[in-house]
């Protein structure tokens, strides 16, 4: 494994153990609903990344893939539910061992050049969830007091955007 799919797998764990603290700081915001979103969301896209990016870092050889990339969705998508209860957990454990399937399938069946584009995506989709919490901890009938609560998600997404600007330069 290269420095690529090590900046990618470490990505993934770094984000795991972000949303699985936020949803530990931010868990009396969140309805029971929510929290399975939320895991069913992160273990599906954490999957996905990881089996695209496995699929074609071990090319020939879909078992191993398969098996690695299905583990990593489905521990990432338990320790984002784990704090909302047994079934997020389920949730998060089912969507992961989905993702990481397709994701190992979809990875065999590509080349290199063509799955680098598609990591980004998938890696850019597992970051939302970051934001998909702050939108769904948001009270419904919160009003705006002031303009600078623009300011976070900004630099948020400018962050998140210079983080993955970086890997994206890895990558070549």
């Amino acid at each position: 494994m290269g420095n690529y799919e090590l900046y990618i797998l470490g990505s993934l764990g770094l984000l795991t153990c972000i949303v699985a603290i936020l949803a530990i700081i931010w868990k009396n915001k969140f309805r029971k609903m929510q929290g399975m979103v939320i895991s069913m969301f992160f273990g599906m896209n954490v999957g996905l990344t990881a089996g695209v990016l496995l699929g074609v870092t071990f090319q020939g050889n879909l078992y191993y893939s398969t098996i690695l990339s299905m583990v990593i969705g489905i521990l990432a998508g338990a320790f984002s539910g784990f704090t909302f209860g047994i079934l997020p957990v389920l949730e998060g454990i089912m969507a992961g061992l989905m993702g990481g399937m397709m994701g190992a399938m979809l990875g065999e069946m590509i080349n290199m050049d063509e799955s680098i584009n598609l990591i980004q995506i998938f890696l850019l989709l597992s970051t939302s969830t970051i934001f998909l919490m702050v939108i769904l901890k948001t009270p419904s009938k919160s009003k705006l007091k002031t303009k600078r609560w623009l300011l976070k998600p900004l630099l948020l997404a400018f962050f998140i955007a210079m983080y993955l600007i970086t890997g994206h330069s890895l990558a070549k």
